[in-house]
């Protein structure tokens, strides 16, 4: 073929050619670091997560995924998110803290019932108030998740009553509640990241911890610790955040795919949570952990004065009165 209808096709082709460059050279990808092992809950939402943005911004947005604290643990990982140096994180909500003290009503013991109960109030009023608070320290909160319920293990002994928690250290999140939980119930608190918490178990730096069973038994920490005791002191949740300033950078269209896509990835994870423990717990059993199911209502009273404490302080009173659907 030759001549101008050949002059046409060709140009047409260098021209589609261009605009194909042209989209893979504009398409952004976005960091999702995560503190968890790979394989986790945590990663498994990241990489759904990842995998949504594509699909759904027709690949102008694609996500890598950094798993096991790569890119820091997680106070760090959330100072870079809030200055826009990593674009999103999936994070347990405890250390949210540090950063907007009023999140710290997601860590009072025994403040809801179960997770399909809590997820009523953060998919409603309770979580737009939160998501505000976070949005003004440059944290967008994109959807909510399941991190189990926080139980205790240790390598000394079972954990039946509060009175076994007297003169063990465990260690908790950088979370006040999540300390003060440790200390109301006798033992001694100790503030280390995720990430260094195996070591100091194996060392004997501390004697134990408290999380949720879908983080204990990726982290092999049935390796270390002999017991588990199902307190179930409070729920935990995992929030998947971006930079706020990055996320209103985004064009209208774009901004609801990445709403979308997080809300999905997010609710697949909810869905499978529950499922996840429940297996987990017996893999801890196999693995020669002794588990024990304790009476609640003493740990139920030794932590109350918690709520008393916090609740009109560091916590308001009308957030704490939405969350447990109180009236003023």
């Amino acid at each position: 073929m030759s001549g101008p209808k050949y002059l046409a096709l060709a140009g047409a082709a260098i021209l589609s050619m261009g605009l194909g460059f042209s989209s893979a050279v504009n398409a952004q990808t976005i960091r999702i670091p995560h503190c968890c092992a790979a394989d986790s809950h945590f990663d498994v939402a990241a990489e759904r997560f990842a995998d949504l943005l594509a699909e759904k911004t027709n690949g102008e947005i694609q996500g890598e995924v950094f798993p096991s604290g790569q890119l820091g643990q997680e106070t760090e990982v959330i100072q870079n998110v809030q200055s826009g140096s990593i674009e999103a994180t999936i994070i347990g909500h405890d250390p949210l803290a540090q950063f907007a003290e009023e999140t710290t009503i997601l860590s009072l013991p025994y403040l809801f019932d179960n997770h399909d109960q809590a997820f009523e109030q953060l998919d409603g009023e309770l979580g737009e108030r939160l998501g505000a608070i976070l949005s003004e320290r440059g944290l967008r909160v994109l959807a909510w998740g399941n991190n189990g319920a926080r139980v205790y293990t240790n390598d000394q002994h079972s954990l039946e009553s509060p009175q076994d928690f007297v003169g063990l250290k465990f260690r908790s999140p950088e979370n006040p509640v999540n300390l003060a939980v440790t200390e109301a119930l006798g033992g001694i608190a100790a503030a280390i990241p995720y990430g260094e918490v195996y070591t100091a178990l194996q060392q004997g730096t501390i004697d134990g911890q408290e999380n949720a069973v879908i983080n204990i038994y990726p982290a092999n920490l049935q390796e270390v610790q002999s017991y588990m005791s199902m307190t179930n002191h409070l729920l935990s949740f995992v929030v998947l955040v971006m930079n706020e300033n990055y996320f209103n950078s985004l064009s209208p269209e774009m901004q609801t795919a990445v709403q979308e896509a997080a809300s999905e990835a997010m609710a697949e994870e909810r869905a499978t949570a529950q499922t996840s423990a429940d297996e987990m717990t017996a893999l801890m059993q196999e693995a020669g952990v002794e588990v024990t199911e304790p009476d609640l209502a003493p740990f139920r009273e030794m932590t109350q004065s918690i709520h008393d404490e916090y609740v009109g302080s560091r916590i308001p009173q009308d957030l704490y009165d939405l969350a447990v659907g109180a009236t003023n």
